[in-house]
């Protein structure tokens, strides 16, 4: 299996005409082919993988987040930054390969009450103009992204800290959305100390975090966090919360 990146163009057509396509987003089956029907619209991205089947979302509340997240990432673990962050790869990802499961996860149908659903449609099909965010919005990118800043080889379930950023949806949104969270040595660090408070049924809440964020933000400030060493910085994290709760 080898997944394309779509055109530039074609990339820029799709997205100034959503409101135009919002009926397409509604079909239950590829359409893009026949859309670009007679034009060069993707191009090999020479990534090759074995097959992906991701979970379908059984109902609003199951989704099958964490599950899917592994499966991506294991497939996909050689991208490079530079691959994970081109909005051509992912927009034709959502738009072909996992088009049933954008269909299930991300219906536009639930956007069309909105008072603009074509900025709906690109928070998930597309990319968002505010990078960071756009990188863990977007339907499928989000899935990579989340293994990516929590991936541990080094412990026995590597996939542990995964499981705690998507035990809540506004953990894993607080903390993604923040520049630092490109770095997944912070990243891994905060989940570290979240999974060791919860193993001591020491719980933070929404407001906590969100505080415990904007002391991270403000650490960055006066540290260059990315010389810390883990256990310092989950010592800090640690000392922070103790002083939230």
């Amino acid at each position: 299996m080898e997944f394309n990146y779509i055109s530039d163009s074609s990339l820029e057509e799709l997205r100034i005409n959503i409101m135009s396509n919002l009926d397409k987003y509604k079909s239950d089956e590829v359409w893009v082919d026949q859309y670009f029907l007679g034009k060069t619209w993707n191009f090999p991205s020479k990534i090759r993988i074995e097959n992906i089947d991701l979970h379908m979302p059984q109902s609003s509340t199951i989704h099958f987040d964490f599950e899917n997240t592994k499966k991506i990432y294991t497939s996909l673990k050689g991208l490079s930054i530079v691959q994970a962050t081109d909005e051509r790869l992912w927009v034709y990802l959502t738009h072909t390969t996992f088009w049933k499961y954008m269909r299930k996860r991300w219906p536009v149908e639930s956007y069309l009450d909105k008072d603009k659903p074509e900025e709906a449609v690109k928070e998930r099909y597309f990319f968002m103009a505010n990078r960071d965010r756009a990188l863990i919005r977007n339907g499928i990118a989000r899935l990579w992204w989340y293994s990516y800043v929590s991936y541990d080889e080094n412990r026995e379930d590597p996939f542990e800290l995964t499981k705690v950023l998507l035990s809540k949806l506004d953990i894993a949104q607080s903390l993604l959305e923040r520049s630092f969270s490109r770095n997944p040595d912070i990243t891994k660090a905060v989940l570290s100390v979240l999974k060791q408070k919860e193993l001591e049924s020491s719980f933070i809440d929404r407001e906590n975090f969100r505080s415990l964020m904007m002391y991270i933000n403000q650490l960055g400030g006066v540290t260059i966090l990315d010389t810390l060493d883990p256990e310092d910085l989950e010592e800090l994290i640690s000392e922070k919360i103790e002083t939230l709760m």
